[in-house]
């Protein structure tokens, strides 16, 4: 039974729900335009590195750590900003590195080299960034579903409203991006 004291609309909710929204834009964004690989998913690479290792493709191998990388020097960048000045500083870091990645864009095929070091360091800077808050992780959706289960286990859904938000926030980033991309595509 839900108690009567479970606060939906409380600060850390409102804005944990807008970083893991772009955190979906991004990610779609990326993977539609420029990538066609979901930066933020760190699972999903080491997966896909465990393959490419199987059957021995260097090149698939060296792309993946490089995305890989990419997203750990972006978390160390980050959290050592937020360390020492604060949230705000860190997740300005990620948000200048998204912004680069945009007007790089612009700049043709070696653009796209860059962007693939950009977009997953802006993600690991902004999921450091909020995971040393009571934010927690913002770019991924793994933590958060056995968090969900976890705490309606306990019964804590204060909890369970923090996580489900965090579900509904990345799709919701997504399709946010896919509708600004169908509109893109058709002008």
């Amino acid at each position: 039974m839900i108690k009567s004291n479970v606060k939906i609309f409380t600060p850390i909710n409102l804005i944990g729900f807008i970083l893991v929204m772009v955190a979906g834009w991004v990610d779609a964004v990326g993977f539609f335009l420029f990538l066609n690989e979901r930066s933020s998913f760190m699972t999903g690479r080491a997966a896909e590195l465990g393959k490419c290792i199987f059957y021995g493709e260097t090149q698939g191998i060296k792309f993946l750590l490089l995305i890989v990388l990419s997203f750990i020097l972006g978390a160390y960048i980050s959290a050592s900003i937020t360390r020492k000045i604060g949230l705000s500083y860190g997740l300005f870091f990620a948000g200048s590195i998204l912004i680069i990645s945009s007007f790089i864009s612009f700049q043709g095929n070696m653009a796209i080299d860059i962007i693939l070091i950009t977009i997953p360091m802006a993600m690991g800077g902004q999921n450091a960034a909020t995971g040393l808050t009571d934010i927690k992780c913002t770019t991924h959706l793994t933590g958060p579903a056995t968090n969900i289960g976890i705490h309606i286990a306990k019964g804590d859904w204060n909890s369970v409203i923090f996580w489900i938000l965090r579900w509904i926030g990345f799709p919701t980033g997504a399709i946010m991006a896919h509708q600004l991309m169908h509109v893109f595509k058709s002008n």
